[in-house]
């Protein structure tokens, strides 16, 4: 129920389909209707960054590795390495076409968006599907891309309904409509559900999730705290509970039970085991980076760091230390990750993977402890616009020295 005065808001969640693979296709038309792996070639010892639906329905997923997956797939089955300076513009492209629909667009990620057209559905009748349709029309037409929309009346909702419309779908969850949308839905639809909360969940018979709400609603949560049940378990709960009823604009216009990502990770697997302190440091801050650039476009700091290294022989090993601060800047977590990965990693071992995770996330703003501009306020600073200038030119056209032995690709990633 609305409060007196207050104004229905309502969300799209934006999904380019298959992103890196669909832009392929979008330049190669002959790829259309095979199977499509973007990432590297069959012969390669990297991951899928993103395989086409096609490719999906012979069992490959995002992260296998390219050997395996071309195990799986015919002979007429596409692999290309991509490139990511191509796909950033295409990116860039989408964004704009956003902005001439409504001007709040939050970029979330290179194929995802959240757009509040609250104050611009009175163009298209007060009808989101209608705003839908044209904004899909649109992408289509100038860019070859399909999209998915989610529309709803908060951000989660949204998101799950453009989970549930994936491939090309338009889905709208109505006003009042939340928990009818909701309840047959999976409970691991759930933003942050995962491996570890799921089995829980279903020990309690929670499977779906209106499973969820009727728990929450029959027991009181604070009574259940407890050993046998975990935060993210009574998160997962309230979340399932708040997202089904209508979002309550708060005072300053941004809609409650949003979601924050619990981790970030990049992973690189070697084109052949190596022992090269130097070159496995620079992939290291590589991925750093990568990372933090995610933190920075989601306005995110992380409190922890975690290193992961995997040998030869497929022994995977990591360790995690927690920082003083939280931080989105790759100087204060890529020192973190390398003391980490030299107690890790045997000097002379060899190596066929290494990576980095960043946890504890938490908006940014709460980072910046100190009054006046400190050192790593500044290092935030020249970060976020080496972030818009690789953004509008490319990775490579500007890059620190360090990463200067590591070629862009795809990584595995959570």
């Amino acid at each position: 129920m609305l409060l007196p005065g207050a104004i229905m808001r309502t969300f799209f969640l934006l999904d380019i389909d298959c992103f890196f693979a669909s832009v392929e296709m979008a330049l190669h038309p002959e790829f259309r209707g095979r199977p499509l792996c973007v990432g590297g070639l069959r012969t390669d010892r990297g991951i899928v960054a993103c395989p086409n639906y096609e490719a999906r329905r012979y069992g490959v997923r995002t992260a296998m590795p390219l050997r395996s997956a071309a195990q799986l797939l015919p002979d007429n089955a596409v692999f290309v390495r991509g490139n990511h300076r191509l796909y950033g513009q295409y990116t860039e492209r989408v964004m704009a076409i956003l902005r001439d629909f409504t001007p709040d667009v939050e970029q979330v990620s290179v194929d995802e968006a959240y757009l509040d057209v609250t104050g611009c559905l009175h163009f298209w009748g007060h009808d989101p599907r209608r705003m839908g349709e044209a904004v899909k029309e649109r992408i289509r037409g100038e860019c070859g891309l399909n999209v998915t929309i989610g529309a709803a009346a908060n951000r989660t909702c949204a998101k799950i309904a453009a989970g549930v419309g994936k491939p090309d779908g338009l889905v709208v969850v109505r006003p009042g409509r939340e928990r009818e949308f909701l309840a047959p839905l999976p409970v691991e639809i759930v933003p942050g559900v995962g491996t570890k909360t799921l089995p829980r969940l279903h020990t309690y018979g929670i499977r779906t999730v209106g499973d969820a709400m009727a728990y929450a609603e029959r027991h009181a949560l604070a009574d259940e705290r407890g050993p046998r049940v975990g935060a993210e378990w009574l998160r997962t709960l309230s979340l399932c509970r708040g997202i089904a009823a209508c979002a309550v604009p708060s005072d300053d216009g941004i809609a409650v039970h949003d979601h924050v990502e619990k981790s970030i990770s990049r992973d690189r697997t070697f084109g052949e085991d190596t022992a090269d302190r130097a070159h496995i440091e620079a992939t290291l801050y590589y991925l750093t980076e990568r990372c933090c650039k995610t933190l920075r476009e989601d306005g995110l700091a992380a409190s922890t760091v975690t290193a992961r290294a995997r040998f030869a022989d497929f022994t995977t090993v990591q360790k995690q230390t927690t920082l003083s601060l939280p931080t989105s800047n790759e100087e204060d977590i890529f020192t973190a990750a390398r003391r980490l990965l030299a107690q890790l990693v045997p000097a002379g071992a060899l190596l066929r993977l290494v990576g980095v995770k960043v946890s504890g996330l938490a908006a940014s703003e709460g980072a910046q402890m100190d009054l006046g501009i400190t050192p790593a306020e500044k290092f935030g600073t020249l970060h976020r616009r080496l972030d818009g200038l690789q953004a509008r030119y490319g990775y490579d056209s500007i890059r620190w020295g360090i990463t200067c032995g590591v070629t862009a690709r795809g990584e595995e990633e959570e």
